[in-house]
């Protein structure tokens, strides 16, 4: 019985700290925003990289830089159509 009782307390605290370990790397995403999601994936179309098949997957070199300098392109273009004044 006490053993058992050992057993079920040590796989608790281990179940935990796993939880907690997993818990804190999901919060680290990095910054990355719901905006810059719909521009790398517009940027993939764009570049007939998307939907992702077996064959244009994993990127090449190229295509990734390709996708990161349109998804910035894509970004800075949705950024100043915010920033833009709007005429009363």
């Amino acid at each position: 019985m006490k053993k058992n009782l050992l057993t079920a307390v040590a796989l608790v605290g281990l179940t935990m700290a796993a939880g907690s370990a997993f818990a804190a790397d999901q919060s680290q995403t990095g910054g990355v925003t719901r905006a810059h999601v719909r521009a790398e994936l517009q940027a993939a179309r764009e570049l007939g990289l998307s939907p992702v098949t077996e064959f244009n997957f994993p990127y090449t070199y190229e295509q990734s830089v390709q996708l990161q300098q349109l998804t910035a392109k894509i970004e800075a273009q949705q950024a100043g159509a915010k920033q833009a004044p709007v005429a009363n």
